[in-house]
């Protein structure tokens, strides 16, 4: 089965999970990175839905019980994520009759979508998927991403978030401008990054560890910036030379 890849902008949307074990989980916190509108049934919830369920949130709801066929009203997403196979198939298809996308977490072959094995690093996404031929191969393809892409795209990417608008209108000239952003995200450069994120603090490369706290990122995104700056002056300084 081939499958069309495409990213879903779900802000607001209103989402469905039928089921709460571990691959629910799963579904929820990466749904929750999206804004969507969450609402999540079942009987019975994982341990690990224990502090969630404690707090009163507006992107989501948890409704202790079965499903119900009203449920699926007004969804745009659903994921059929029981232990039980038949129910996920009635769901399934009473989600496809409604034209709501759906996704059976035991069934590739009748879901209308597939998820993807996902690696995060602020704006940049990064997906792998095998068809739902070997999970276990995908599993292992997001570890070694995890590894080769760390926290130095997430910081680049932020800071250029914030800056590409000012950067093109204070650069007019195009072929310049073109090659600075090429500068900007050769791998030389982000060697650099990692460089700076290691002569702040080694550990935070050594662990993987990118929970930093808020004073921490802020000090690296300003060091990046100032070497993003110095990068732009040699360029404008060569440009007879470079371009």
């Amino acid at each position: 089965m081939k499958f069309y890849p495409i990213n879903l902008n779900l802000k607001e949307k209103k989402v469905l999970i039928v089921g709460a074990g571990k691959v629910a989980l799963r579904k929820f916190k990466q749904l929750l990175l999206t804004e969507a509108k969450i609402k999540i049934v079942s009987p019975e919830f994982n341990q690990g839905f224990e502090s969630f369920l404690k707090r009163d949130s507006e992107q989501y709801n948890f409704q202790k019980r079965k499903f119900r066929n009203k449920d699926l009203l007004g969804c745009f997403l659903v994921f059929a994520a029981t232990n039980n196979s038949e129910l996920n198939q009635n769901i399934t298809f009473l989600a496809r009759e409604k034209n709501v996308l759906v996704n059976t977490v035991d069934n590739a072959e009748i879901s209308n979508f597939t998820v993807p094995a996902i690696v995060n690093r602020g704006e940049l996404l990064l997906t792998v998927s095998t068809g739902s031929s070997l999970p276990a191969l995908s599993k292992n393809i997001r570890k070694k991403m995890e590894s080769d892409f760390g926290i130095e795209y997430q910081l680049l990417l932020d800071i250029m978030s914030e800056n590409r608008a000012k950067l093109i209108a204070n650069i007019e000239d195009d072929k310049l401008r073109k090659n600075i952003f090429r500068k900007i995200a050769a791998s030389d450069f982000l060697i650099k990054i990692r460089g700076i994120i290691d002569n702040y603090d080694p550990q935070i490369l050594e662990n993987g560890n990118y929970n930093l706290k808020k004073t921490e990122y802020l000090a690296l995104k300003e060091e990046i910036k100032k070497e993003i700056s110095y990068l732009i002056a040699r360029a404008k300084n060569n440009q007879n030379l470079e371009l």
